[in-house]
This record gives structure tokens, sequence and C-alpha cells, in this order.
């Protein structure tokens, strides 16, 4: 029988995942560091070059970051100290477009800046490595004006916040546990409408349950409360199931529940509030474990006490904290 990918199931709380089968050597890019930074873009220009008269107080500058303009990418190394971790020099830019008014008046018809700067960062990379930079968001667009001390010129200066994530990485040969090759399932057809596409959070894809995801709803522990809908809105769709007599509710057609993006809501029937809980990315259970929640296959709500408003929350059989409506 084939091994689908995804996440392992969960028994009390540890993954179960079934033995692999064979160890493959696989040639992959290993990823040797990682950071994500901000850094502050910036430049200044001569308003003279672009204005039509001098620029009056009270002025309004119109400033845009040009789509897809933001980028990066690795200028050089400095020496190794200690050994393996040395300086990693990154050349960042980002264009912008200005326009100045005043009154209703264009002063300064829209003109093109580009701002730019160099990121410095410490990092684990020995020889046979290499970089790699990618912008992951661009911050607002301000300018100001200003008066050049030196020449009495007026200068626009133009600024701008750029997060990058910064990777030392080497083409290497692993060995690994593995299950054998992957094979094809037939292709599920796509629901309309579309969901939004790129998605806003988070950074990475979830991943697909195994078994059936699974909200559970309990009065008390392993008393489960039937009868009770349960909504997942995920990207403005709601998805409803009602509990069984045990207090579940199967969602078979989402996959997994998505963290940062899925909110569980439900009506207590005992105190009629909405208990709502929006599924994080990753959370620190009460013995301060932190535990990723990317994606999760069970979630359980457990009433705190006998009439009690609140709700215990186990995420894949990993105490959360408690809900509060």
């Amino acid at each position: 029988m084939a091994i689908p990918p995804g996440k392992c199931p969960q028994v009390g709380g540890i993954p179960n995942c079934p033995p692999f089968t064979e160890k493959d050597c696989i040639e992959v890019f290993k990823v040797y560091d990682q950071c994500a930074t901000e850094e502050l873009l910036g430049s200044c220009v001569r308003a003279a070059d672009h204005c039509t008269a001098p620029i009056p107080p009270g002025a309004t500058i119109t400033c845009n970051v040009v789509p897809n303009t933001a980028r990066c990418f690795f200028v050089g190394f400095g020496p190794f100290n200690p050994p393996f971790f040395r300086p990693v020099l990154v050349f960042n830019e980002v264009q912008v477009s200005v326009t100045v008014t005043s009154d209703g008046t264009v002063i300064c018809p829209t003109f093109t800046i580009t701002l730019q700067g160099i990121t410095q960062a410490f990092m684990w990379a020995p020889d046979g490595t290499f970089v790699q930079c990618q912008v992951l968001a661009v911050g607002p667009c301000t300018c100001d004006v200003t008066t050049d001390p030196a020449t009495g010129d007026q200068l626009i200066c133009c600024r701008v916040k750029v997060c990058k994530e910064i990777q030392i990485k080497a083409l290497v040969k692993l060995l690994v546990p593995s299950y054998g090759f992957c094979e094809l399932n037939p292709c599920v057809a796509v629901p309309q409408p579309e969901f939004p596409c790129p998605p806003t959070q988070p950074l990475f894809p979830p991943q697909k349950c195994q078994d059936t995801p699974v909200v559970t709803v309990q009065t008390a522990p392993g008393v489960g409360l039937g009868g009770v809908t349960v909504s997942l809105i995920r990207a403005g769709t709601t998805i409803t199931a009602v509990t069984d007599v045990t207090g579940n509710a199967p969602f078979p057609t989402v996959g997994g529940f998505a963290g940062g993006i899925d909110t569980i809501q439900f009506t207590d029937p005992v105190t009629t509030k909405v208990v709502s809980f929006a599924l994080p990315v990753e959370f620190t259970d009460p013995t301060g474990a932190l535990h990723d929640s990317s994606t999760a296959c069970t979630i359980l709500f457990v009433r705190a006490g006998v009439g009690l408003a609140t709700f215990n929350v186990f995420i894949d059989g990993i105490q959360n904290g408690t809900v509060d409506p």
C-alpha cells in the first residue's frame, strides 16, 4: 500500500510514522545557516532635477514602491573569524515613484528614485557554500524635503524598509530514511470560486493530514458534546460540520487545519456564548515547549470545569491554552 506524504498521525501527542523501508542517497541543497533582517534603504536627489519650481512649505509628497523592483543579491565575503564564520555582504535595491503637489498644482511630475543599501550579516559560511537572498516584504515609502547645507540645493530624500532572508547553501548528497518513490494519485477538480492566490500567511504552505481532520468538543474529559455546529473559517470561506455523540466534527474536504489562516468557531449550548479560536502557526505548551502547528489534524475543546464558559484547547493532542469567550 502506498504511503501518502503529509503529517504523521498523532498518538498521545507524538507523531506515529510508519517505519521507513529503505535508505536513499539524495542530492539536495542543504541550508547551513539562515537569517532574516530588516534594512532601511534610502536616497536623496536634487529637487531642481525633477521639479518645475522650488518646493514650498506644506507641499504634498506622494511616494509609492514600484512593484517587482525590490531585489537583493550576494556581494562578497569578509574574512573567516572564527573558522567557518564570516561576514556576508548583500546588496539591496528597490525603486519608488515620487510626485510632489502644492495646492492641487503638480510641482514635480512623477519620477523614479532607486533606493540602495548593503547589509552585512555574520553567518556560518564555510568554503564550498553559496549565498542566496530573497526579499520577503517591503514597507511603505516615506519622503521628506531638506536642504543640502553645503550647496543650498533642495533635496528630496526617500526611504523604505525591506525585510529579506539570507541563506547559506551547498549542493550535497544526503543519506536519508525513505519510503521509496512517490506514487501518483488522481487529480481532484478545483472547486469554484478559487481561493486567493498567493496567500498572505503563513510563509510556507500547510501539509495534508493522513486521517480526516477533526474538531472535537467535550463538556468534560472524554464526554462528547453532540449536536454542536462547528464552523471552519478560511480566507473568507466558511465550512461547517456538526458534532456527533462523541463530540467529533469531521472536515473531510479541507486536508488539514492551517495555522495562521484558519479560525474555529462554535456556539456553546450551555452558555450560548460564541467560542472562537484562531489556529496559530506555532505555540508553546504549559511546560514551555514550542510546537509547530502550521498544519493541525485534530483540535480538541474540553470545558475547563462544570458550568464554566472557558475551554481548554488541545492541538494534535498537546495543550495550547484556554479560550475564554
